[in-house]
C-alpha cells in the first residue's frame, strides 16, 4: 500500500506539472549564456528579441547579441491580406518598425559586446533611412564589424517604375548618401536596385564604401548621355550588374574580384571590357538575346581572364549568344574551366554544339544543362516578337573540330534538365559516355514546370514529358 500511495503521489506532482506551465522545466532558458547566445544569433533580430523576452532568465541577453539582422520581411501586420491597407501604408508601418528597431536595439546593447555583423534591409525612405543610417555610424565608430551590408529597396518593381520613379527613387538615395556617407563607408555589402543616376554618383558611392566586398545593382541606370562606365575598387571580391541600360561596363581595375554577375544587356557588342582581374574565377552572364545583338566569341571576350573555374551561361529560353569555336582558339581562355552550367537553351533546338566546350576545356569536372522554355517570361505573341527583334528558334551550326577518338578524362559528372527521350539527346548522351572516360554520373531530369506556369493558355504546353521515372 505505501509504494502504491507514492506512486499515486509522483502521478499526482507529473499531472500538476502538466496542467501549470510554471512547473514545467524550460530546457531552453536552463542553457548557459554563451550557448543561448549562439542559438540566437543565427536568427533574425526581431525573432531573437522576442524569444529573449519570453523569460525573465532571458530577457538579458537581446542586449547582448553579435549578429544582427534586421529587415522589414519581419515586420509584415499580422492582418496584411485580410483588410483593405494599401501597400503604401504597410510599407510605411514595416519601414518604421525596422528604423526604431535599429535605432532602439543599437543604442541600448552593451557596447562592450563586440558586434560582428550588421544585415539591415529598408525601404528607401528618407527620415527612416536617417534613422538607420545614424544608429550605424555611431556603432560603427564603436565596433570594428566584420561585416556590415544595407539592403536597400523601392516602393515598386522594376516593371512598375517609370523613368520619373527612377530619377526619384535616385534623388531620394544620393541624399541619404549625403547625409550617412560616414555609414556607407563602413559597408562591407551593399544592394541597390530601381534607381537613375548620374555616372559620378555611382562612382562616388562605390568610392566612398572604401570596405566594399559586394555590390549589387539591379536595374540602376545611369542617364542616357552615360553609355560607358570604369569600375575600380581594391577590395570588392563580388560583383552583380542586372540591367544596367549601359553600351559598356569597364572593369579598369578589381584586383579582389572573384565572382561577377552580369545580366541583361541592350548593346549591339560585347558588354564587358576586363582590365585588371587577375582572381575572377566565377563569372555568370544572363541575356535573351535579340536579332540585331552580334554573338560572342569566349575567345575575343575573355582573352586577359585566365582563371575561370565556374562558368555560367544563361539563354533566357531564346537565340544562343555564343559562337562555337575551335579548341585552339578558346585553349588559353577555359584550361581551368571545372564547372559549366548552360541554363535555358530553347526546346526543340539540337544541343550537340554545346560539346565544343568540352574539347576546350581540358581540366572541366561538371557539365549542367537545361533545356527549357520559360513560357512565362516569354514574349508568346508573335507580332511583338518580331517588333521587339526576337529570333524564331534555330539550330546552331557547329561541327567537331576535335580528332577521331577525342578523349576527355577529368568529365565525372553531366546532368540534364528537360531531357526528351527522343535522337537529340539520345546521341548527345551517347558522344558524352564515349568521350568521357572516367564519367561517374549521368542525371537526367524532366522538363521544369513552375507554379506560374499554371495560369498559361492552355495551348502552350508546359507539362513534363512523361518518359519513366527512375526516382
Amino acid at each position: 500500500m505505501k509504494n502504491n500511495k507514492g506512486s499515486r503521489r509522483n502521478r499526482n506532482k507529473k499531472s500538476a506539472a502538466h496542467n501549470n506551465p510554471q512547473l514545467l522545466v524550460d530546457r531552453f532558458t536552463k542553457l548557459p549564456d554563451d550557448l543561448l547566445l549562439n542559438i540566437l544569433d543565427r536568427l533574425n533580430t526581431p525573432d531573437a528579441v522576442r524569444t529573449c523576452l519570453l523569460s525573465k532568465r532571458t530577457i538579458h541577453l537581446r542586449h547582448l547579441l553579435s549578429n544582427l539582422d534586421i529587415s522589414v520581411d519581419s515586420f509584415v501586420p499580422h492582418y496584411y491580406g485580410y483588410y483593405a491597407t494599401s501597400k503604401d501604408a504597410i510599407q510605411i508601418q514595416m519601414n518604421a518598425a525596422v528604423s526604431d528597431a535599429t535605432d532602439n536595439i543599437l543604442n541600448f546593447r552593451n557596447q562592450e559586446i563586440p558586434l560582428r555583423q550588421l544585415t539591415i534591409c529598408f525601404y528607401l525612405k528618407y527620415y527612416d533611412c536617417l534613422t538607420i543610417g545614424k544608429a550605424v555610424a555611431r556603432a560603427m565608430a564603436t565596433h570594428n564589424l566584420d561585416s556590415a551590408e544595407f539592403i536597400i529597396l523601392t516602393g515598386n518593381r522594376a516593371q512598375h517604375c517609370s523613368i520619373d520613379d527612377l530619377r526619384h527613387n535616385g534623388k531620394q538615395l544620393m541624399t541619404f548618401f549625403g547625409a550617412c556617407t560616414d555609414a556607407f563607408a563602413g559597408l562591407t555589402r551593399l544592394h541597390l536596385r530601381n534607381l537613375r543616376l548620374a555616372e559620378t554618383d555611382i562612382l562616388n558611392i562605390i568610392a566612398t564604401c572604401k570596405r566594399l566586398e559586394y555590390l549589387c545593382l539591379s536595374m540602376c541606370q545611369t542617364e542616357d548621355s552615360v553609355l560607358q562606365m570604369k569600375f575600380e575598387h581594391p577590395r570588392l571580391v563580388e560583383l552583380n550588374i542586372s540591367s544596367a541600360g549601359l553600351e559598356l561596363v569597364e572593369l579598369s581595375s578589381l584586383p579582389n574580384l572573384k565572382r561577377l554577375v552580369f545580366s541583361l544587356w541592350n548593346c549591339p557588342q560585347e558588354p564587358l571590357s576586363f582590365g585588371n582581374v587577375p582572381l575572377l574565377s566565377s563569372l555568370s552572364l544572363t541575356d535573351e538575346s535579340m536579332r540585331w545583338q552580334k554573338v560572342i566569341r569566349l575567345s575575343q571576350f575573355l582573352p586577359n581572364v585566365l582563371s575561370i573555374r565556374d562558368l555560367h551561361l544563361n539563354f533566357s529560353s531564346e537565340k544562343i549568344w555564343v559562337q562555337p569555336e575551335c579548341p585552339k582558339l578558346l585553349a588559353h581562355v577555359l584550361r581551368n574551366l571545372q564547372v559549366l552550367n548552360l541554363d535555358e537553351l530553347p526546346e526543340g533546338c539540337d544541343i550537340a554544339w554545346t560539346r565544343f566546350f568540352i574539347e576546350a576545356a581540358p581540366v572541366l569536372k561538371e557539365l549542367c544543362i537545361t533545356v527549357w522554355d520559360h513560357w512565362c517570361e516569354m514574349e508568346t505573341d508573335s507580332v511583338e516578337r518580331e517588333a521587339q527583334g526576337f529570333c524564331d528558334k534555330t539550330n546552331v551550326e557547329w561541327e567537331s573540330s576535335a580528332p577521331d577518338g577525342f578523349r576527355h578524362y577529368n568529365l565525372t559528372k553531366l546532368t540534364i534538365y528537360g531531357f526528351q527521350p527522343n535522337d537529340n539527346f539520345l546521341g548527345y548522351i551517347r558522344h558524352i559516355m564515349e568521350a568521357a572516360v572516367n564519367l561517374e554520373d549521368v542525371s537526367l531530369y524532366d522538363r521544369k514546370v513552375l507554379e506560374c506556369c499554371e495560369d498559361l493558355d492552355p495551348k502552350i504546353k508546359v507539362a513534363p514529358t512523361g518518359y519513366p521515372e527512375t526516382i
